[in-house]
Parts: structure tokens; C-alpha cells; sequence
């Protein structure tokens, strides 16, 4: 039993190491990529929008910062090609030839001058328009999208189809996922015509067809931005969790932290209210530290530590926001996404607690398990906290 007891702290401990070990300092990947696609007579154009942090990690650059001007050229090129080869067009069954029309440095349609330069690559996006040639007489269009891949998330890219500019389809695509559009004249003609009626006549609707998985995409979305992509945020939850094995304190901080979050993030949606990245990141970690201290000197439940989870809970659906915005979330929809991606986030907080759980249940009534368990663990998970405050806190006055 000794034996068994011991494995299992150091367990404990380890998977800690192994899984929360800090990645990035700046912020966890978010695996989104925002592509808009222009059907033209002969060609097809596409802005490919992304974050700059995810190329990066993807590519294994330095950050911008320590990286030489001299280099800068050949980083264009790299991820000029990286871009070229993720996506995955195809008319009627061929590759059509592609080129590079313009770096961007956002989004912007009133922009068309702009070029890559090193402002550009030190923003915090990386904008790419290029140009396919439709070949003559095709009928169908197929796209599959591999950006991210690399990454440790379940990526997602936003795609938008316009034609006459006029959008026509909306679709959120998975890495496995397949789009498949008709291109043919008079088939673009009729998508156009219906999306021009109001959403109750349509015959599909620009996006009709994927209503049904907005709610299923966001609900998986919010969940693996906690499992396994999370670690910040998994380090706060397990930081609530070796408070108390009691369950009312438990479900006290989780009510708290989710009526917190929630709040923040729907007033972040709507523009009422939000803060930079560079602010909400570093207290985002420093809750981590707060929390596990609290659990090595206070063993009973407060009204101070209700009112520091609420309050953290109020940062960390900030940094949620900061996810969603990132999407460019679908018309009309704000509720369901709203209501999709919450719903996500409180099963992989569940989900966290009940491996927890699974692990710790045993010794919860043993007379050294806040001794030889709830202190060691706290104490990794502050320290883990620490480290990336401080790193934050570097990266942003650096």
C-alpha cells in the first residue's frame, strides 16, 4: 500500500510536468486560419488570413524580435510555400497553377498597395492573397485545408466563397474535412440569386447547409481549447480542484468561475467590453499562482476566495474572447456560437476535474493527502504559473 501510495504522488507529479510543461509564453495556439475565396470568369483569388504566433510555432521561427531584417525575405518565402502546400484545391479532380499576388498585412479590401516589409511580420496577423487559374469548363471545385496541422490543437479554418461580391457559401472545415462547390456559370448564378433573398426563402441559404454543425464546431472548439490545448487554463481548474475534496467548495469556485467567464466573454463578442492579449495573458498566469497558494495556507472556504475566483474567471473569459474573435464568427449566429463554445469549455473543465479525480479519490481521506499531496501539487502548479507570468511579462516589455 506504501509502494501504491508513493507511485501514485509521483504519478501525479510527473503528469503534471509531462503534460502543463510551459509550450508557449505568449498564448496557447489557437490552430484558426480565416480564408476568403473570390470566384472570378477565369480565376479564383483567396486571402488566407492567420495568426502570426501559430505560423510561427508551426514553421519553428524565432519570435520577430530576435530575428536578424536579414532574414526576413527568406521567411516570406517560407511561408509563401507553407500556405501554397496546405491548401488543397483542386478543379474536377487537377491542381491548377498558383501564384503569389500580394503579401498583407490585414485584411483590409481598401488596401491593395500593402507589402510584406518587417512591420508586417511583426504584427499580429500574416495576410497572403493568391490567384489560381479555373481552368476551362469546370464544373466542380474541391478544397481541403492542412493549415495547423502541426500544431497540438484541432485546427479549424473559417471559408468564405463570394462571387459578384456577394458571399455565397460559409463553411467551417476540420483537418479530414472536404468542401465541394459547383463552378459552373449558371450554378454561381443561382447561389447568388438565393443568397440575395431573405433567409426564410432561401432554397439553401449562404451557409444553410452548415447551420447544423456551428453548434457541434464551437461545442468542440470550447472544448479543446481547455483538452488539450489549454494549459493555463487546465493549471487554474486543477488549482480549484486540490482546494477541498468537500464538493461544495468545489462547486462554489466552478459556479463562480463559469458565471465569471461567461459574462466576460459574451460582453467581449458584443464590443462592450475587452483588453489587450498583452494585458489578459499574464493575469491569466498570475491566477494560476494565486489559486494554488491559496490552497497551501487556507484550508477552509472564504468569502475572499469566491470573490479572487470570480474575478479571475472575469480575465480568463477574456482570453476566451480573444479565441472566438479570432474565428470572424458566423452572421447571425451569436447566441448559438455563444451557447456552443461555453458549453465546450465547462465539459473539458468537467472533464479535467474527473481525471482529477479518478487519480486522487482514493486518498482524499487519508491523513497525509494534503501533506504529502495538495501542498507538492500546488506548489508545481504555482511555480508552473510563475514561470509564465514572468515570461509574459517579458515578452510584452521586451
Amino acid at each position: 500500500m506504501r509502494i501504491a501510495r508513493a507511485f501514485t504522488v509521483r504519478l501525479i507529479l510527473l503528469t503534471c510536468v509531462a503534460a502543463l510543461w510551459p509550450r508557449a509564453a505568449a498564448a496557447h495556439p489557437s490552430g484558426v486560419s480565416k480564408v476568403d475565396m473570390t470566384l472570378r470568369q477565369d480565376t479564383l483569388e483567396a486571402l488566407v488570413d492567420v495568426n502570426r504566433d501559430d505560423l510561427w510555432y508551426a514553421l519553428g521561427f524565432k519570435q520577430v524580435r530576435d530575428t536578424p531584417r536579414s532574414e526576413y525575405g527568406s521567411m516570406a518565402d517560407r511561408i509563401a510555400y507553407y500556405y501554397q502546400t496546405r491548401l488543397d484545391l483542386k478543379f474536377d479532380g487537377r491542381v491548377p497553377d498558383m501564384k503569389v499576388v500580394q503579401w498583407k498585412k490585414h485584411p483590409d479590401p481598401a488596401d491593395r498597395a500593402a507589402k510584406l516589409d518587417s512591420a508586417d511580420l511583426a504584427d499580429t496577423t500574416i495576410a497572403l492573397r493568391m490567384a489560381w487559374r479555373i481552368p476551362p469548363g469546370a464544373h466542380r471545385m474541391e478544397l481541403g485545408s492542412k493549415l495547423f496541422a502541426e500544431l497540438e490543437v484541432q485546427p479549424l479554418c473559417h471559408l468564405r466563397i463570394f462571387y459578384r461580391d456577394l458571399e455565397i457559401k460559409r463553411k467551417f472545415l476540420s483537418l479530414d474535412d472536404r468542401f465541394s462547390l459547383a463552378v459552373a456559370p449558371d450554378s454561381l448564378e443561382a447561389m447568388r440569386a438565393d443568397a440575395i433573398r431573405p433567409p426564410g426563402e432561401r432554397v439553401s441559404g449562404k451557409g444553410a447547409p452548415d447551420d447544423e454543425s456551428v453548434a457541434g464546431r464551437f461545442l468542440w472548439l470550447g472544448f479543446t481549447h481547455i483538452l488539450p490545448e489549454g494549459t493555463d487554463h487546465i493549471l487554474f481548474v486543477l488549482g480549484l480542484f486540490f482546494f477541498s475534496t468537500l464538493l461544495r467548495p468545489l462547486l462554489m469556485q466552478v459556479t463562480a468561475f463559469t458565471i465569471a467567464h461567461s459574462l466576460t466573454l459574451g460582453l467581449s463578442l458584443l464590443g462592450v467590453f475587452s483588453l489587450p492579449s498583452r494585458i489578459v495573458e499574464p493575469l491569466i498566469a498570475l491566477s494560476i499562482v494565486v489559486v494554488a497558494m491559496e490552497n497551501i495556507f487556507f484550508r477552509k472556504m472564504r468569502p475572499s476566495r469566491f470573490l479572487i475566483v470570480f474575478g479571475f474567471g472575469l480575465i480568463h473569459g477574456l482570453g476566451f474572447a480573444g479565441v472566438l474573435k479570432g474565428l470572424g464568427l458566423p452572421e447571425g449566429q451569436f447566441f448559438k456560437v455563444l451557447v456552443s463554445f461555453n458549453l465546450g469549455v465547462e465539459l473539458g473543465q468537467l472533464a479535467v476535474i474527473a481525471l482529477a479525480s479518478a487519480l486522487t479519490v482514493w486518498m482524499w481521506n487519508k491523513p497525509w493527502y494534503f501533506r504529502r499531496v495538495v501542498i507538492p501539487v500546488s506548489a508545481l502548479i504555482a511555480a508552473v504559473g510563475f514561470f509564465w507570468f514572468i515570461q509574459r511579462i517579458l515578452l510584452v516589455t521586451g
